[in-house]
């Protein structure tokens, strides 16, 4: 809204309710006053147009493209490509927040932030189409930037869901990706320092239906990385993409975000079956997926279970008397079994590690009954059993090989037997 605009309404105003445009700039002035100089003088004028019961006129809509700094007052229309995680701040002693989005037109796009309780205030997804009134234009690192007036607002008009990318569908050079997969696996995290620059990155591969590639995430992503598992099926949003070395990558910046989903992503079997390849004990190479098949010569020694959430059965860790879930808070351990056995074929041998069911089904009992021996007679006599009754036994298993980080040897994690 121009200053001429303004003036223009104010007449109105005043013809509307017979006060004088003195009056009305009086009260304009107070409501500004009252704001403390966080309410413009558009914003005021609404505001008492609208207590004096008149009806407020249809704002201009205007075009992304021809956005100018300094604009106030105006509507604009278009469809929400991507939504920022909220961010909290303490400025001077002053605590806040903000969520930011990208809304494109035909015209092109444009950063819209929402401030402390309009983040709370206005619920948006990924693909809504909205208008926005009262909006201000702003220039931020030579960006124009969009934000709320004091009474502006969001209305959405629709909603439609943007499907996710397909991974083989993706390029380099990509942002505000959004993908659909199963993490295949995960890598140790590592600490970096470059510079003054510290951080942390997890690297881990995903696949969906089309593909299986590399992806890394990066410091506070990375802690919110470690909460998921291989195997879970998860949501990313507001990804980028770059070519790495094993082709295009993506990576998890501070605007991404990952969660749980819902919808149907193939199992890890079903998204591996082109590369179950059997292959000999010593032919298998590190970070690679293969079929090994060999005979039972050891049980190793172990704790045979280790504890994770009951609710999500993510791992957790023991605070006092509690125990905590980086997913659910405050839980209750739930066993989950793990056995590591050397498998041997007639090229060599390998340590092969079991979680799970998987656990369960190469040493042939139940978890009630596992547990039930465990608990009686200690983890080192059932393993001592399990010697005496399981040696020689003949299984083959799909999974994958690494290196174990503190013996240095190639090492076999299962993730089914066949």
């Amino acid at each position: 809204m121009t200053e001429s605009t303004t003036t223009e309404l104010i007449t109105q105003i005043a013809q509307q309710t017979g006060k004088t445009e003195t009056e009305i700039k009086g009260l304009i002035e107070a409501k500004v006053q009252k704001f403390s100089g966080l309410l413009t003088e558009q914003g005021a004028t609404y505001m008492v147009q609208k207590e004096l019961g008149l009806k407020q006129e249809t704002m201009e809509q205007v075009n992304i493209s021809d956005l100018k700094e300094g604009m106030k007052g105006i509507e604009l229309k278009g469809t929400i490509e991507a939504v920022f995680p909220v961010k909290e701040f303490d400025k001077n002693g002053k605590k806040g927040k903000l969520k930011s989005f990208i809304l494109n037109d035909t015209t092109g796009g444009v950063r819209v932030t929402l401030w402390n309780e309009q983040v709370d205030q206005f619920s948006i997804s990924r693909g809504n189409e909205i208008v926005i009134t009262s909006v201000l234009v702003k220039m931020y690192n030579d960006t124009k930037q969009v934000t709320l007036g004091f009474n502006g607002k969001i209305e959405v008009k629709s909603t439609k869901e943007i499907e996710p990318i397909k991974l083989a569908e993706l390029k380099s050079g990509m942002s505000s990706v959004g993908i659909v997969g199963r993490i295949m696996r995960k890598f140790p995290c590592k600490d970096f320092e470059s510079g003054e620059r510290k951080g942390k990155l997890c690297s881990f591969q995903i696949g969906d239906d089309s593909a299986i590639i590399r992806a890394t995430a990066w410091n506070e992503k990375a802690d919110e990385l470690e909460k998921y598992n291989e195997g879970d099926a998860v949501e990313i949003e507001n990804a980028y993409t770059k070519e790495g070395r094993f082709g295009v990558e993506i990576h998890l910046g501070y605007s991404a975000e990952i969660k749980e989903t819902t919808k149907t992503v193939p199992a890890q079997i079903e998204l591996l079956k082109d590369q179950m390849e059997q292959k000999k004990i010593t032919d298998t190479n590190e970070g690679e997926n293969s079929v090994i098949e060999g005979k039972i010569v050891s049980v190793e020694k172990g704790n045979l279970f280790y504890e994770v959430c009951s609710k999500c059965g993510k791992k957790i860790t023991k605070s006092g008397e509690s125990y905590l879930c980086e997913s659910c808070g405050e839980t209750t351990p739930k066993k989950n079994p793990v056995v590591s056995v050397i498998l041997e074929d007639e090229s060599g041998n390998i340590k092969t590690n079991f979680f799970g069911k998987n656990a369960l089904s190469a040493i042939g009992i139940e978890q009630e009954v596992l547990e039930q021996k465990v608990n009686g007679n200690g983890a080192d006599i059932v393993i001592a059993e399990l010697n005496a009754n399981i040696t020689g036994k003949i299984i083959k298993v799909f999974g994958y090989t690494k290196i174990n980080n503190f013996s240095g040897n190639k090492e076999f994690t299962a993730r089914e037997i066949l």
